[in-house]
């Protein structure tokens, strides 16, 4: 007898919280802020026009059926290989290959709520502050990794994947003052250690790093160490952990079309750049885009442009750090009923392409802040936007 088994992926949109970087107006910066704007009227048909939202939706949900779907044929016989007549059979999906994540930090530790509540719903986890070097290092020399430990000790436990997020950064503003004073001499060897002690304490435990992080906007370690300071350090991850893949990680690549610094083809084209470096041609390369969505309405068809020439690449793409922000002069109601909507379309839209291999809203409970979105209040009870 032969059975047919349908697949059918169920989408369980977790809606969460987090905060906006904007790019800072400094020498150490390529860009600058852009003004923000607000939500005065809204309608929902323009988020699709010209199309109908329900042409928008077929083409999405064609995307899935043929890039998250699959059919499987199942012949139940018996040892003579003849077929068994009404055989009846179930079965439960235990994993996945696409993963929902979360943002998690140090405040999960001590609360067995939080811990439950994370563990029930997330397969993914970027660590907010807690891998980065001023939190394991904020003095020259004294470096502790004792939360980072033991949060990636919690998320071994549960099966939750977790991100290197972040090795170097490239914004001034995250540099602690003893790094920004160091001669450039002096920088790379600071530079170099940190690599080597955080990649080789974690090495073959992540699911991927964040080497250089948001190094289209900004270029403080380029403007001291040459044009080939990214690159430099992605090779020495590499040669450390070869097996991981290495991410590029930046905002405003799908957010916001006006952004010159990291509009997809910018970012391929760094991309490339590091890939050319010599010894880097064999790395694990893997897209990071972080996502953090203004409060003006999101331009689905720049998302759509983006993520499918992105795509092109072969490579994975992670949404990194997803949210929304609504403008703070809306009133309450209004601004929490935008929120579900622009968070559930971009959920849909990234889902549909199959090169998006996971997403990861930044920040989870209200426990860790509540200053752009909130899943829960401090019960951890789902609020609209959670809901």
């Amino acid at each position: 007898m032969k059975t047919l088994i349908n697949f059918f992926l169920l989408i369980c949109f977790l809606l969460i919280s987090g905060g906006i970087t904007r790019a800072q107006i400094n020498e150490d910066s390529y860009a600058t802020t852009k003004a923000k704007n607000t939500v005065k009227e809204f309608d929902e048909n323009a988020l699709f026009s010209p199309y109908t939202k329900q042409e928008w939706r077929s083409y999405q949900q064609k995307n899935i059926n043929e890039g998250r779907k699959t059919q499987l044929n199942f012949i139940i016989t018996y040892p003579n290989k003849t077929a068994v007549k009404g055989a009846k059979l179930y079965i439960k999906q235990l994993t996945s290959d696409f993963h929902w994540g979360c943002g998690m930090t140090h405040r999960i530790l001590n609360n067995t709520a939080y811990k439950k509540w994370f563990a029930s719903k997330f397969t993914a986890a970027d660590f907010h502050n807690e891998l980065k070097l001023y939190y394991t290092e904020p003095k020259p020399g004294q470096e502790n990794y004792t939360d980072p430990d033991a949060m990636l000790k919690f998320a071994d436990e549960h099966g939750i994947i977790v991100r290197g997020h972040t090795v170097l950064w490239d914004d001034v503003k995250y540099q602690q003052k003893w790094v920004r004073k160091l001669t450039p001499e002096k920088l790379l060897q600071a530079a170099n250690k940190r690599v080597d002690s955080v990649v080789k304490r974690y090495k073959g435990r992540l699911v991927g790093w964040d080497v250089m992080n948001e190094n289209l906007h900004h270029n403080f370690f380029e403007k001291r160490l040459g044009k080939n300071a990214s690159a430099m350090f992605y090779n020495r991850v590499h040669n450390i952990d070869p097996d991981t893949t290495l991410y590029m990680n930046e905002f405003n690549t799908t957010e916001n079309v006006n952004d010159k610094w990291a509009r997809p083809e910018k970012y391929l084209r760094r991309l490339k750049k590091i890939r050319a470096y010599p010894g880097n041609s064999d790395i694990k390369m893997g897209i990071g885009l972080e996502c953090h969505y203004g409060a003006e309405p999101i331009d689905l068809h720049y998302v759509r442009n983006a993520l499918t020439l992105l795509s092109q690449t072969g490579l994975p793409i992670w949404l990194t750090e997803l949210d929304v922000k609504m403008d703070p002069g809306l009133d309450n109601k209004t601004r929490s009923e935008l929120q579900v909507i622009y968070l559930e379309e971009i959920l849909r839209e990234s889902f549909c392409h199959a090169s998006v291999k996971a997403i990861i809203i930044w920040t989870g409970a209200s426990i860790d802040g509540c200053d752009v979105m909130c899943m829960t209040n401090e019960k951890l009870e789902n609020t609209p936007v959670g809901d």
